[in-house]
């Protein structure tokens, strides 16, 4: 296998990937050993297809399956078979999407409280005397 030149500026790389240069940045600094970049002599960062693929990588598991970087460096960290890890990826997954499912009906379930008691304040006086409490 040849090994990947490592050819690309950042600027380059931000383009091809359309990911911004701090987020690039953000990525390299907060998954350390996730990328394999090479410094010019004058210190400048170079990057090879492989990392482009990685950063196209990372930025779709956080955004297109909502994963967090610590779960996003695990998942690319890992040495196991691919179906372990899309195992993974499916059980993180599903399980944001039921997070999401149970906010979404606590939202409703408070929107619904909130119309009722907008229904209840505005009311004759005769309904809202048990807002009034005993006595």
């Amino acid at each position: 296998m040849a090994k990947d030149p490592a050819t690309l500026s950042i600027s380059q790389v931000a383009r091809r990937t359309a990911i911004p240069i701090t987020t690039l940045r953000f990525y390299e600094r907060e998954l350390p050993g996730l990328f394999h970049i090479r410094k010019t002599p004058g210190g400048h960062r170079r990057y090879g297809d492989a990392d482009v693929d990685r950063f196209t990588t990372v930025r779709r598991l956080s955004e297109t399956a909502g994963l967090g970087l610590g779960e996003i460096r695990r998942v690319l960290s890992s040495r196991g078979d691919a179906e372990a890890l899309r195992e993974e990826i499916e059980r993180i997954v599903a399980s944001r999407a039921a997070e999401t499912e149970a906010v979404e009906r606590l939202e409703r379930r408070v929107a619904d409280l909130e119309r009722r008691i907008a229904e209840l304040t505005t009311a004759p006086p005769r309904r809202r005397r048990w807002l009034r409490g005993p006595g």
